[in-house]
């Protein structure tokens, strides 16, 4: 069964996008330096907000599901980003993230084999991360 999930988004003034998902409202702009008003996260601190979530949901559930003792959960992800490429430089550099880091840390009692078994399980299993890895296939247009 797929589940497909659907965002809608709004230009509202500046830089700023107001987008829906569900009964959320998120928004997105950009720092001065990037030529936003800096009213909220841009859309790249969003994507590893998401993957950040994302790795965070997913440790949970393999804990739960594998009975360990974990005692908390905190994920940390960031990413590198040349904005040329955002400026329309794309010639010289690409306008995606050039690299994304993530550390998962967890505290309880677990063994070096049940920490190497749960880092395993939330690397195959996590949707984003798989999303950013894997190059999946991005399609779309401009219409009036």
């Amino acid at each position: 069964m797929i589940n497909t999930f659907k965002v809608t988004g709004e230009w509202k003034r500046g830089l700023q996008i107001d987008t829906q998902v569900r009964d959320f409202a998120l928004s997105f702009d950009e720092p001065p330096s990037l030529g936003g008003e800096d009213s909220a996260c841009n859309p790249v601190e969003g994507l590893l907000a998401s993957l950040a979530g994302c790795l965070g949901i997913v440790s949970r559930v393999v804990a739960q599901e594998k009975n360990l003792p974990i005692e908390k959960i905190e994920v940390e992800v960031e990413g590198d980003l040349d904005p040329r490429g955002f400026m329309g430089q794309y010639d010289q550099v690409r306008p995606g993230l050039l690299a994304i880091r993530y550390q998962i840390k967890v505290s309880g009692n677990l063994t070096d084999k049940e920490l190497k078994e749960f880092e395993e399980e939330v690397d195959k299993r996590c949707p984003v991360s798989d999303t950013l890895k894997n190059g999946t296939k991005v399609e779309g247009g401009v219409t009036l």
